[in-house]
């Protein structure tokens, strides 16, 4: 039976101004050579480019701030690799669940939250989070 995180964690509504920054990001492909090529990123090598990755969104990161990633995060890790990545980068991580979070990704104990959808209030703004694009959604 593949992991499952609890009900809980699968569905999250924050209704709060931040206390820190929030920051959105997706599609990070932590140790995926082929996302080098594929999207046409500039590094020789997955270890290069995770790197780089860890570095720039640490000069940015704070370590109290919210980050909302949407979805495939790393590309066939194992949850060592996974935690490992996680315990390196700053703030306070949620997860919307992509095509590519497999398992590993998923049992990492890191996240502060795992969802397949959120729905934020964010200084007045509605936002609706996940990892596949929406045609329609509620309150449109």
């Amino acid at each position: 039976m593949p992991f499952q995180k609890p009900a809980a964690r699968s569905s999250l509504t924050v209704d709060e101004e931040p206390t820190a920054q929030v920051w959105f990001t997706a599609d990070t492909h932590f140790g995926h050579g082929g996302a080098i090529g594929r999207f046409k990123r500039p590094f020789k090598s997955a270890a290069e480019m995770d790197e780089a990755m860890i570095t720039g969104w640490n000069e940015v990161v704070g370590r109290n701030d919210q980050v909302w990633h949407l979805g495939d995060f790393a590309y066939r890790a194992a949850r060592e690799r996974v935690s490992g990545l996680l315990q390196k980068l700053n703030g306070r991580k949620h997860l919307i669940i992509g095509n590519n979070d497999g398992e590993p990704t998923l049992a990492a104990d890191e996240w502060e939250s795992i969802g397949r959808y959120a729905e934020l209030t964010l200084c007045g703004v509605r936002l609706v989070l996940c990892h596949y694009p929406f045609r329609t959604w509620d309150g449109m």
